[in-house]
């Protein structure tokens, strides 16, 4: 069930559901940042286990140091990223400051990437200097996924599967390199006291962690634009789910490389996908299948402009359900 608006105040313009949204989703980013200030403040050059890394990096194989390779000319695009979503949010304040700390972090995964192929001995300063700026030829930017997601809703939910594969891409990433250093897929109670996996695993365990704490914040988004906008986020997340695609193969100097490491490792598959992304985030939202949030998509449009956010749930079969006054808010 998706939760009601905590206080109901009308009449309902579309100018009250902005603020109203507005309000909640300043609460919500206030949440995030003190996470990730008390939390999740970690450092690449210090609270990375790098001796290890170098102990053990001959074990990674080629196609694991491709992967991580081209993740790290993923996520050395944060500028582009940044940049292009501000554009759109340096007038909404709590998405602008959550977009801002939201790159600090991503931030951290470029340095973090950057460490672990240095420091495995597996890419050389000048390697990873030229690699770098062959990524850096190329921007991306959400008008080139979509047109039509190229606006602060479409951002944050097309940033929702974004960041749910990313941290799926990553954690499996993690559970690959734990193999090949001869480990136990998850880590064990040394690991677990000190905090920290056991050399570049424990790097792509903080760049995962981070990951889903980012999923995590764009899914109480969208969540609260589903209250007070239904019919315009479900068509967005209809669109956004029909087109999906990463931006790695047109941003990668040498894509053909990753998508036969892709192939070979079996690391992220239509499959998987569809089982550990799509999936995971219908669930999320509240509905039980891909039928049903369609279901939800085609009652949306039903719904009059004027509703009352408080008068309605949707259920996890897609249908919209009117509210008595027992079951609305503060009840």
């Amino acid at each position: 069930m998706v939760s009601m608006p905590i206080v109901l105040r009308g009449p309902w313009t579309r100018e009250a559901r902005e603020r109203a949204a507005s309000v909640e989703a300043r609460e919500a980013f206030i949440r995030y940042f003190h996470k990730m200030m008390k939390e999740r403040n970690w450092l690449p050059w210090d609270d990375l286990p790098l001796d290890e890394m170098r102990a053990f990096g001959d074990r990674l194989s080629d196609d694991t140091v491709k992967l991580i390779e081209a993740f790290y000319g993923l996520e050395s695009q944060v500028a582009n990223y940044v940049a292009d979503g501000l554009d759109m949010l340096h007038k909404i304040r709590e998405r602008r400051n959550l977009h801002l700390s939201w790159g600090l972090e991503e931030l951290k995964h470029s340095e973090t990437f950057e460490l672990v192929l240095a420091h495995s001995g597996r890419r050389t300063r000048e390697e990873l200097e030229s690699f770098r700026a062959a990524a850096m030829e190329r921007r991306w930017r959400m008008r080139d996924e979509d047109p039509d997601l190229d606006n602060p809703l479409g951002f944050i939910c097309y940033g929702l599967l974004q960041e749910r594969a990313t941290f799926y891409n990553y954690d499996e990433l993690r559970k690959r390199i734990r193999r090949e250093y001869g480990l136990p897929t998850e880590p064990g109670e040394e690991e677990r006291e000190r905090g920290v996996e056991i050399g570049a695993a424990g790097a792509l365990g903080r760049v995962a962690n981070d990951e889903r704490a980012h999923y995590d914040i764009f899914l109480e988004l969208v969540q609260i634009y589903l209250r007070y906008l239904p019919q315009e986020t479900l068509d967005t997340l209809q669109r956004v789910f029909d087109n999906f695609r990463t931006p790695a193969l047109r941003l990668l100097p040498d894509p053909a490389q990753l998508t036969e490491a892709l192939e070979r490792t079996m690391l992220y598959t239509p499959l998987k996908y569809v089982r550990n992304v799509r999936n995971v985030v219908l669930d999320a939202l509240g509905f039980e299948s891909t039928r049903a949030f369609d279901c939800a998509v085609r009652a949306a449009k039903q719904l009059s402009a004027s509703l009352d956010p408080g008068t309605f749930r949707i259920a996890r079969n897609g249908q919209i359900i009117p509210l008595t006054d027992s079951e609305g808010v503060g009840k």
